[in-house]
C-alpha cells in the first residue's frame, strides 16, 4: 500500500509534442503564390518620370546628409585631438 521513503524519487518527464507533416504540393503552391505577388507589385511599380526624379532626389538627399555627417564626426575628431594635444602639453 503507503510505503514510507526518505527520498523523493523523481517521477518520469513526460511532454506534449504535436508532429509537423511536411506536404511539397502546399509549399510548391505557397511558393508560387509569393512569386507571383512579387512579380505584380513589381508590375504595380513600374518606374514613371516623375517617380525617377523623386527616387533621384532622395538618393541625392541621401549622399549629401552622409557628406555632412562625415564632415561633423572629422571636426569632432579634430577638435578632440586638439583638447588631448592642449591637456597634455601645457
Amino acid at each position: 500500500m503507503f510505503r514510507i521513503s526518505l527520498f523523493k524519487l523523481p517521477q518520469a518527464k513526460t511532454f506534449s509534442h504535436t508532429p509537423i507533416y511536411f506536404d511539397p504540393e502546399k509549399e510548391d503552391l505557397k511558393r508560387r503564390v509569393e512569386l507571383g505577388e512579387k512579380v505584380e507589385n513589381a508590375v504595380s511599380q513600374r518606374i514613371s518620370p516623375g517617380n525617377l526624379k523623386e527616387s533621384w532626389g532622395r538618393s541625392n538627399r541621401s549622399a549629401k546628409s552622409s557628406r555632412t555627417s562625415n564632415l561633423r564626426v572629422i571636426m569632432l575628431i579634430f577638435i578632440l585631438s586638439f583638447f588631448a594635444w592642449f591637456l597634455l602639453y601645457y
